[in-house]
């Protein structure tokens, strides 16, 4: 299976989003976050199938919340570039993906 980072942004996307779910209704946040767990090993497994949303890019939609995981498929692994709401801010991860094919020209 293809590794998996996330993108700092994206990661604390993640928290803020479980633990506002969390406060919503006990138990959620935890839903929420098995979720985007099961996504992970989807995308982990078979990178290429989700939907390539911009050139390198890609959407995995999670199942039960309206949210997806936007992701790129690097040299070293898969990089969630962010947890994203569906019907919210479209295409504000964007500059993410130039922040990281950065970081890797400059870790090489």
């Amino acid at each position: 299976m293809t590794p998996v980072k996330y993108h700092e942004a994206a990661e604390e996307e993640l928290l803020n989003e479980i633990g506002y779910l969390e406060l919503r209704a006990q138990g959620l946040g935890r839903r929420f976050f098995a979720e985007v767990r099961r996504a992970e090993r989807l995308i982990a497994q078979f990178p290429e199938s989700a939907e390539e949303i911009r050139s390198g890019i890609r959407k995995r939609i999670l199942r039960t919340f309206r949210y997806s995981l936007i992701y790129s498929v690097e040299q070293e692994g898969l990089l969630i570039l962010a947890v994203a709401h569906q019907s919210r801010r479209p295409g504000y991860w964007v500059g993410r993906h130039s922040e990281g094919e950065k970081e890797s020209e400059g870790s090489a």
